[in-house]
């Protein structure tokens, strides 16, 4: 292995592990630690089925804790994250994609299923995430 493929396999190690730790914050409530995983602006982008796609630009962690709130906040139930895939693809050593598919489950029930792309940028070298582009499928009740 090339001292080149495995900088990549350390920092797909790591972007993973981020990506975990970030669900972890998620399910569990604790959304002032979610903008700590993101360099901002945020570009947030969600098909969720409505007419209109959500279409979001974040300048502040304010803002991403609120987009959250609706998402994993106590009216959802979320309360678990299930990461059926991951995949990382780099663009040279400073940007990258992690591409996801998962289930959010409340109190052990399907609430949704996603599909996601977040773009990744290395930033004083620690990878942070930079955009969101999802189709969401939330569950019938």
């Amino acid at each position: 292995m090339t001292n080149a493929a495995a900088a990549n396999e350390d920092d797909a190690k790591e972007i993973n592990a981020r990506y975990r730790a970030y669900c972890d914050a998620c399910q569990s409530g604790q959304l002032e630690k979610v903008p700590s995983f993101w360099g901002f602006p945020v570009l947030f982008t969600v098909d969720t089925g409505e007419p209109e796609t959500l279409h979001l630009a974040l300048n502040t962690p304010d803002e991403l804790i609120k987009l959250y709130s609706t998402e994993f906040g106590a009216s959802t139930g979320v309360d678990e994250t299930v990461i059926d895939s991951s995949d990382v693809v780099f663009y040279g050593n400073k940007l990258a994609t992690i591409k996801t598919s998962l289930r959010h489950l409340a109190g052990g029930k399907l609430h949704d299923t996603q599909d996601a792309i977040y773009g990744c940028r290395r930033v004083d070298g620690e990878w942070v995430f930079v955009s969101h582009l999802s189709l969401e499928v939330t569950q019938a009740g």
